[in-house]
């Protein structure tokens, strides 16, 4: 066997070594970004329909807000009535006009999320955002 014959086996090891380096680092980097999105973003969609909701009832557009809850003024719901809606959300209610709010924490259940919210500094009951349809509801439901 020649010089040369081992210096190209030397330079094959070479590439699959690189190879083998890019490989993991890209499958680290992919495990990393996917606890990060677990940890921060899993019920992302759930806390933005919230804050939708609560945007809109800061709005005092409380027909639109009770659309959250998969009712309609013209079609309410039967467990939930739009009088009774305006009783929790109104400005009327013990709650009175929202100024500010924050969606504290959510936790995540299989058919949806738990969402912790604090109305005008005081936290109110918890919210159930079903992950298929997005309604809202008071939990437990």
């Amino acid at each position: 066997m020649g010089y040369l014959d081992q210096y190209q086996s030397a330079q094959g090891s070479r590439v699959f070594d690189k190879l083998v380096k890019v490989v993991a680092c890209s499958l680290l980097a992919a495990i990393l970004g996917y606890c990060l999105y677990w940890l921060f973003f899993r019920n992302w969609r759930e806390e933005r329909q919230v804050d939708r909701f609560l945007t809109t009832i800061h709005e005092q557009r409380f027909e639109d807000g009770y659309l959250f809850w998969g009712c309609s003024v013209t079609e309410p719901c039967r467990d939930y009535l739009f009088n009774e809606f305006l009783d929790d959300w109104g400005p009327e209610s013990p709650l009175g006009q929202v100024k500010s709010f924050e969606v504290s924490r959510s936790y995540t259940q299989p058919n949806g999320a738990i969402i912790e919210l604090t109305v005008n500094g005081v936290e109110q009951p918890n919210l159930w955002v079903d992950g298929a349809t997005e309604v809202l509801s008071f939990f437990p439901y």
